[in-house]
């Protein structure tokens, strides 16, 4: 059974992905092509992942499915 936590933070994120489809952009990285890690070691921009670094829609839903 869900919580009603569990079912905001589900509905949040669908509204972050549709916002983030509407302007192109990646939900992900928000359209920059890079992911911020607080980790000093690493540095503080990692190539995001899911759109490859270009920062698209299109390239996320791509590596998400």
């Amino acid at each position: 059974m869900k919580t009603k936590l569990i079912n905001w933070f589900e509905k949040r994120k669908k509204v972050h992905q549709e916002k983030m489809m509407k302007l192109g952009k990646c939900p992900d990285c928000r359209g920059y092509g890079v992911v911020i890690v607080p980790i000093h070691y690493a540095g503080s921009n990692i190539e995001c992942y899911k759109c490859n670094g270009t920062g698209k829609f299109s390239e996320w839903e791509k590596n998400t499915q």
